[in-house]
């Protein structure tokens, strides 16, 4: 074998090697592609599906606030003690986790952008709903549960701050449901 042989071998299997290389990057890439679409795909009929019910949990937001607001005005008004209550938050809700490392590549900005928003605010609306059920069960379901009217001070000033707090959560359940509401915008408009 002559060098001039020995060169051409040399370089035959190095572009051998760098092509299979490549086709198997480029296998990956697809791979990566195809699941981040399957992905995306599960966010968007999960999104979908829990948008009406948004919906009427804001709904009954808004009895809550309404029961609280005739308890806390004035004169002795007996609220509609069904819902004078708490909320349950359960946020589960966790985007991007799944998406770092290669899928980065894969994801549309805007749509990765909207999805870290979201995944901060959730421990935050995890944070509030926790401290305001807990303000709820210490003092004001002892109230309801009693279906005191004619509050004293003391009273009065803990069902109006758990009036604010509730006003707080519901303002970052909403400000929540808006940045869900983008991403499945983003996400049907991508066509996932």
């Amino acid at each position: 074998m002559s060098l001039g042989d020995a060169l051409l071998t040399f370089v035959s299997v190095f572009i051998a090697a760098l092509l299979a290389f490549y086709l198997d990057g480029v296998r990956e890439r697809r791979a990566t592609r195809a699941w981040v679409r399957e992905y995306l795909g599960f966010w968007r009929r999960m999104l979908q599906s829990a948008a009406d019910e948004r919906r009427t949990n804001e709904g009954m937001l808004g009895r809550i606030d309404e029961a609280l607001g005739v308890w806390l005005a004035p004169g002795p008004q007996e609220p509609d003690w069904q819902y004078v209550d708490a909320v349950n938050v359960n946020n589960s809700f966790q985007f991007t986790p799944q998406l770092l490392g290669d899928a980065v590549g894969v994801t549309p900005p805007e749509l990765m952008q909207l999805m870290f928003v979201a995944d901060a605010t959730s421990p935050a609306l995890g944070g509030t709903a926790e401290a305001t059920t807990r303000l709820f069960e210490t003092e004001i379901r002892p109230l309801a549960l009693a279906r005191v009217v004619e509050l004293e001070p003391a009273q009065r000033r803990a069902v109006e701050l758990y009036r604010a707090e509730f006003g707080r959560l519901r303002d970052l359940l909403r400000q929540y449901g808006e940045q869900l509401d983008g991403i499945l915008g983003e996400l049907v408009a991508g066509g996932y």
